[in-house]
């Protein structure tokens, strides 16, 4: 079995080595005075795999009305579906730990089918948990082995069902996959206008199951402010809600299932809105003398209605490992800058500077004025505005980053990230209060840590921070230094006001902090939500919020 075609990013012929970053890898090796081999591989035996732990036999006789080809239980197929895309999924192949594969995959092919697979794994006990993309960063799809599991894969599920033009909304099963998505939307001269890294290789279920933010959200929106309608399916019933482009007809439900991740019901369907693809679109870049005086700008861009479609701040940090991200000796930020400005910048206070692009889509002339309105802001914070085909490296390599993680993972190098969103008073605090955080209780930095982080998403009451780790692998205590400082870092953001995700969502690695913010009240009224919709709790058991059985009231 090709190792790529199950713990690897995307397509394996777009996988790249560290080679093809000299830049990024010189830094490092500088840095830690080392030289970065090539010498870590997977050491996870596939055979641990069991061969066969549910048979076809028993696949014929639970569900008959299924076909045989919408059946697997061989390891090849087991095993990619037992793992996400997150550093500790990846990294426990390296180290031999403990990887849980379902039983069995079921492919449905309609939402009847669905529904029939939830009532027979109830009837049977069998666990069951969704899966459409695959890249989950949360630990989704971890679980501990209690019975038998069932892995539902919905990239049947892939229809546009239909297309309003007149209302711009359309309606897709959940399973389609966001290049196919946009490709159907593109024909008509639409567009849905989400695009998170993972674009290429996850699906809009995915997207909603999370409470997934697109890196054009400032423009449309996060996931949940597109959604008009929902169909759900869980072991009670199919539950559709009546949609309507806003109403005060009481209790809306479909709201209920976004960010749900997998627990109440399966996503089989969504209603959303879309917009005309902009004619055209305009970079804006400029760089400011620290990162404070960077944000300050962008809250008053947003506060002042000015709201493009990207914005990205980058910290001095951030600012300078952008210019590594390159292919080419010759190309890349810190090349232009130095180039042009270098000299005369650094003598006027921009010696360590923090970089802000700014993507605005053109669609008439008041689109025009927004982007002059947008400099003019910019230039009262004495910043500097740069050519915008600088901001050229970071578009044509925004969704083949993730690839670099797998070649730097094999040069023994740790690298992660956290994301999290607070209101504007509380973000400097929160931004400061990680690396404070990381040089208090452990060795980080000391022992060659990297952190750097930028402001991903924007809004006129705060915005995310999302921050970036690398480091050299500890050997041999590759788990433990990854949990190390994920707790130190995910105790700093909900300790300093930071929401434990801002759109990765929560799964396994998020729970302990996101129950830690759980009120007792809510935490009963969402079990006793899930006592309603699976009674046997077969959705993707321990998830989010402990069963009913573990709370009590006082």
């Amino acid at each position: 079995m090709n190792n790529q075609t199950w713990w690897k990013w995307g397509d394996p012929d777009k996988s790249f080595h560290l080679n093809s970053y000299p830049k990024l890898r010189n830094f490092l090796e500088h840095t830690w005075n080392k030289k970065l081999i090539d010498d870590f591989r997977p050491t996870f035996i596939f055979e641990k795999i069991a061969k066969e732990t549910f048979s076809v036999n028993q696949f014929k006789d639970i569900f008959p009305n299924l076909k045989l080809n919408q059946f697997s239980n061989t390891k090849n197929e087991r095993l990619k579906f037992a793992l996400g895309k997150s550093y500790f999924d990846v990294i426990r192949v390296f180290t031999d730990d403990v990887v849980s594969a379902p039983d069995f995959v079921l492919s449905p092919n309609t939402e009847g089918e669905v529904y029939y697979i939830l009532q027979q794994c109830e009837i049977h006990g069998i666990s069951v948990i969704t899966f459409s993309g695959g890249s989950n960063v949360t630990g989704a799809f971890n679980h501990k082995k209690q019975g038998v599991t069932c892995t539902l894969n919905l990239r049947k599920l892939n229809r546009l069902l239909e297309i309003d033009t007149v209302s711009n909304t359309a309606t897709f099963e959940a399973g389609i996959m966001g290049p196919e998505l946009e490709k159907l939307l593109n024909e008509k001269g639409f567009t849905l206008g989400h695009f998170p890294q993972s674009f290429e290789y996850s699906a809009l279920g995915g997207w909603i199951a999370t409470r997934s933010a697109g890196q054009e959200s400032g423009l449309y929106g996060k996931i949940e402010d597109m959604v008009l309608g929902l169909t759900v399916v869980a072991p009670r019933g199919i539950i559709t809600n009546e949609d309507y482009p806003k109403h005060a007809s009481g209790i809306d439900i479909h709201p209920l299932f976004m960010g749900s991740e997998g627990t109440l019901g399966v996503i089989t369907k969504a209603k959303v809105k879309i917009s005309t693809i902009p004619k055209k679109y305009k970079w804006i870049v400029a760089i400011f003398k620290d990162f404070n005086m960077g944000t300050k700008a962008v809250q008053e861009l947003v506060q002042a209605g000015v709201h493009p479609a990207i914005c990205r701040l980058s910290d001095p940090m951030e600012t300078k490992m952008l210019s590594f991200f390159s292919r080419s000796e010759n190309t890349g930020i810190k090349k232009i800058i130095q180039d042009f400005y270098k000299k005369r910048l650094k003598s006027q206070g921009f010696g360590e500077p923090s970089i802000l692009m700014l993507r605005f889509a053109i669609k008439n002339e008041a689109d025009e004025a927004i982007v002059k309105m947008a400099k003019k802001i910019i230039k009262t914070f004495d910043s500097k505005l740069l050519p915008s085909n600088i901001s050229a490296d970071w578009e044509s390599n925004r969704f083949s980053l993730p690839y670099l993680r797998d070649t730097l993972i094999e040069h023994r190098v740790l690298i992660d990230t956290f994301e999290t969103v607070a209101y504007w008073k509380n973000l400097t605090p929160l931004y400061n209060s990680v690396s404070v955080a990381l040089k208090a209780t452990s060795n980080f930095f000391d022992k060659g840590g990297i952190l750097f982080c930028h402001i991903s998403h924007s809004y006129e009451t705060g915005a995310s921070l999302y921050f970036t780790i690398i480091a050299p692998q500890e050997l041999d205590n590759e788990v433990a230094q990854w949990k190390k400082i994920k707790s130190v870092v995910s105790e700093a953001i909900i300790t300093n006001n930071g929401a434990i995700s801002h759109h990765h969502g929560v799964g396994k690695d998020h729970k302990k902090w996101y129950l830690q913010k759980l009120g007792i009240e809510s935490r009963l009224l969402l079990q006793a939500i899930k006592a309603h919709l699976d009674p046997k709790d077969i959705l993707n058991p321990g998830s989010l919020f402990d069963e009913v059985k573990e709370i009590k009231q006082d």
